[in-house]
């Protein structure tokens, strides 16, 4: 069960770095075209920042054990 934890926590890093990456290219394009790029890049900043915060709350828990 460590395991799985240890490994979901790695994935939401990953995938919350790689969001992380979209949103600034899609910054790049917000500020280009602010109407088209803007509420892609809010939702793709929400969605890794929220990966970001789950892969540290579950690496707190694993540390707690």
């Amino acid at each position: 069960m460590n395991a799985l934890k240890e490994f979901i926590s790695s994935f939401l890093l990953i995938i919350s770095w790689f969001i992380f990456a979209i949103s600034a290219y899609l910054l790049y394009w917000a500020i280009i075209m602010p109407m088209l790029g803007a509420i892609p890049f809010l939702i793709s900043l929400v969605i890794g920042l929220l990966c970001f915060y789950c892969s540290r709350k579950l690496d707190a828990k694993k540390k707690d054990n």
